[in-house]
């Protein structure tokens, strides 16, 4: 009776799968059992490894290392994928295991020649850091000698001066033990292990100014090499002065004389005249030149362009009117400059009295100098959610001493008449307003000139669910990780993501209406089957999260960021939970995914500035920069904006602007001064596409 008690309960703990063991071979430390197994221990190569792990997780080394072995003779070799019985697959890692265990008995020679078989067989993180560890010990011992630090060659010129953010920096790192880390800018490069040699790219993010930028090489005793260089980064272009013609000019001289100089904190390289370089330098702080320009009849208009060592560059146009001063045309055309009337008007001999009048009168000469703003226009509402682009003049009869924007100085200067500037203010809200640029300019004779301009910025208010980026949030899982928790990251993953208006998430009743539930299982579980899925739901990119669990409670994130077009990772974000039980913690490492996917794909509103082509294929220029954070790969809306109901009576606006989307078009290339687009489709019958028109990022 007894016997048959024992046989029902041994036989219930089969059907429970409940963890069955030899008493004999079980171990306790800790109240905690090991050396068990999740069912009937049956003697097998997966046994054996799934027994050994337990140990190795209780720190019984040599049990551990015994069940490690006798697996090896049933299955030789480690794999991502051993298939066991049916259709249950395994990891399986026992050569990579034996040598931990090696390594913590202390036989270093064994554990070192184990884990290079392991490594041999599967390239895995774990057995590279793992075989460190064995060098070091040997290193603490004697048992390997490491005298010499890292030998460190590096693209490190002594000072270089650049126009991007973005650093490339390449490192070439050769040591007789092993390079264990190289650092650029305490940023630790990505590596698999220690290597004798090891060649790395890195690209490093810096402001504009000038930086210190450190390469550092440990070896594993260690010992440190580090190589230092400093780079300044420019982006604004020099300043540029007109000396002589003072404008506006009227000559009867086929020729005039034109003297300037253009200066730069970095050094100016060249000035050129409608692209003839006129002068140039090695990259001196202040280049003068002059040039003898040739005069047709009537206006003549000249192009003046000067470029730093950076690549940055100020253009300048200048205006000299060739004919009789005393003529009727040169007199009207002198008058309209100085007054700043938009367009030209010519006389001739019969022209009207009343032109005639005007072109005999004296016009009004700018005796204390002149601002001309080019950008911002206070009658035209600035379309640009995160900067304003500021560009003008300042001429005067005496050469200036100093121009500033909004109290900012524009440095330096070239002590010239003439001075044009383009600077980039950055705007501190995105929402709907006025914006005063104040700009102050004072001559040698210290004589003020002032002028500000009121301008009303206004980005594109589109929120429609069109408007807003699709993504498909997809696997959130991991080995060991409880599905629970994985779900409750997931939903809140999607919470955050939707919370601001800037993307909308695919539901998963929405995905299911296109594939079968086994279809979306797999494309849950595969990121390559995945693409399909963001193809068919007209998802921009598509998300999948594989978590890893750490020190007891903790889990980290690994979150993969899909292009569905290009099925290319565009980009891994990470977070880390230190306790996944609590929700509140839960939900920061949410928005915190949240935050850097926001920061991958900004919502900006801008404008069209030049238009080529009509239609689809039409190629576009936007007012965005490579600062604003625009992404290659990236889609738009381009929208028609209806005027403002306005009161007839009191002015006052009933209903603000609205924004009607008419096409899309995609982002080919951010650049320095704008960025280049190309319209994908149109979404309104006869719809065309203009300067001037607004857009918005999807």
């Amino acid at each position: 009776m007894n016997k048959r008690r024992v046989l029902f309960a041994f036989a219930g703990l089969l059907l429970a799968g409940g963890c069955v063991s030899d008493p004999s071979t079980v171990r306790e430390k800790d109240g905690q059992p090991y050396g068990v197994t999740d069912g009937v221990f049956h003697g097998r190569w997966w046994s054996y490894y799934e027994r050994g792990t337990s140990y190795l997780a209780g720190g019984f080394h040599e049990e551990a290392a015994a069940d490690f072995e006798q697996a090896l003779k049933g299955r030789s070799r480690d794999t991502w994928r051993a298939r066991t019985y049916g259709l249950h697959f395994v990891e399986y890692f026992p050569a990579r295991e034996l040598g931990v265990c090696y390594l913590r008995l202390g036989r270093l020679d064994e554990a070192e020649q184990q884990l290079q078989e392991a490594l041999a067989m599967v390239d895995t993180e774990r057995a590279h850091a793992l075989l460190d560890e064995v060098k070091k010990e040997k290193i603490r011992t004697g048992a390997l000698k490491d005298d010499t630090a890292p030998a460190l060659a590096a693209d490190m010129q002594p000072a270089r001066i650049v126009s991007e953010r973005e650093l490339p920096v390449e490192v070439a790192v050769a040591d007789d033990t092993g390079v264990a880390e190289v650092r650029v800018n305490e940023q630790k490069a990505f590596q698999r292990g220690s290597q004798t040699e090891i060649k790395v790219k890195e690209t490093v993010e810096l402001d504009e100014g000038t930086h210190e930028v450190t390469v550092t090489a440990v070896d594993l005793a260690g010992k440190e090499t580090e190589q230092k260089t400093t780079v300044t980064v420019d982006m604004t272009g020099p300043t540029l002065g007109i000396y002589i013609p003072v404008e506006p000019t009227v000559t009867g001289d086929r020729t005039i004389l034109l003297e300037g100089a253009a200066v730069d904190t970095n050094g100016v390289s060249r000035v050129a005249v409608d692209q003839r370089v006129v002068a140039e330098s090695a990259g001196d702080p202040k280049l003068a030149f002059t040039a003898e320009l040739p005069l047709a009849p009537g206006e003549n208009t000249f192009v003046v362009a000067s470029n730093d060592t950076a690549g940055n560059e100020t253009r300048s146009a200048l205006k000299v009117f060739q004919g009789d001063p005393e003529s009727v045309e040169a007199k009207l055309w002198l008058r309209q400059q100085r007054q700043d009337r938009g367009g030209l008007v010519f006389a001739s001999a019969d022209a009207p009295q009343v032109l005639l009048q005007l072109a005999q009168e004296a016009a009004p000469a700018p005796e204390d100098g002149e601002i001309r703003l080019k950008s911002p226009l206070s009658d035209k509402p600035y379309r640009h959610s995160r900067a304003l682009m500021v560009s003008g003049e300042v001429v005067g009869p005496q050469p200036l001493k100093s121009i500033s924007i909004n109290g900012v100085p524009v440095e330096p200067l070239a002590n010239a008449p003439k001075e044009s500037f383009t600077r980039r203010l950055p705007l501190e809200t995105e929402k709907e307003g006025r914006f005063q640029v104040a700009i102050r300019a004072e001559d040698a004779t210290g004589k003020v000139l002032e002028k500000s301009v009121d301008v009303e910025v206004r980005p594109v208010a589109l929120n429609t669910v069109e408007s807003r980026m699709p993504v498909a949030v997809l696997a959130f899982a991991g080995p060991g990780v409880d599905e629970g928790a994985a779900f409750a990251l997931r939903a809140e993953t999607e919470a955050a993501v939707t919370l601001k208006g800037r993307f909308r998430c695919l539901e998963r009743a929405q995905l299911q209406q296109v594939l079968t539930e086994q279809q979306l299982a797999q494309a849950l579980a595969d990121p390559n089957q995945a693409i399909a899925l963001g193809r068919l739901t007209n998802a921009q990119i598509f998300l999948t999260g594989e978590l890893f669990p750490r020190d007891g409670k903790g889990l980290e994130v690994k979150l993969r960021v899909i292009s569905t077009e290009t099925s290319d990772i565009v980009s891994i974000l990470d977070a880390f939970i230190a306790d996944a039980s609590d929700p509140a913690q839960v939900k920061q490492a949410a928005a915190a995914l949240s935050a850097q996917l926001e920061a991958m794909y900004p919502k900006l509103s801008g404008e069209v500035m030049a238009v080529r082509g009509a239609g689809a294929g039409a190629e576009l220029l936007l007012n965005w920069t490579k600062e604003d954070g625009v992404r290659q790969g990236a889609y738009l809306l381009l929208v028609n904006e209806t005027p403002a109901w306005v009161d007839e009576t009191t002015g006052e606006v009933l209903a603000p602007p609205e924004y009607v989307p008419v096409g899309r078009a995609r982002i080919e290339s951010p650049g320095d001064t704008g960025t280049r687009a190309k319209t994908l489709d149109l979404q309104q019958e006869g719809a065309t596409i203009e300067k001037g028109m607004p857009a918005v990022t999807m």
